[in-house]
């Protein structure tokens, strides 16, 4: 079993954390039947399944600089 302490802006865990969904602001992060869906607005704009295919709504700059 692991442990959750919570501060007055994070949380911090030893152990595994299980979600179906992430929310970090602006992007969510969603899994569905193995696949990653990474979505912005309410619009899914990435996607990666388990075999390491990355799926991409938009331009991708590859060695850029961010």
């Amino acid at each position: 079993t692991g442990a959750l302490d919570t501060g007055s802006s994070a949380i911090t865990t030893t152990g595994t954390v299980n979600a179906g969904t992430v929310d970090l602001g602006n992007w969510t992060v969603t899994e569905s039947a193995g696949v990653l869906y990474f979505a912005t607005g309410g619009t899914n704009k990435m996607k990666l399944d388990a075999s390491g295919n990355l799926t991409v709504v938009g331009n991708v700059t590859a060695y850029g600089t961010v």
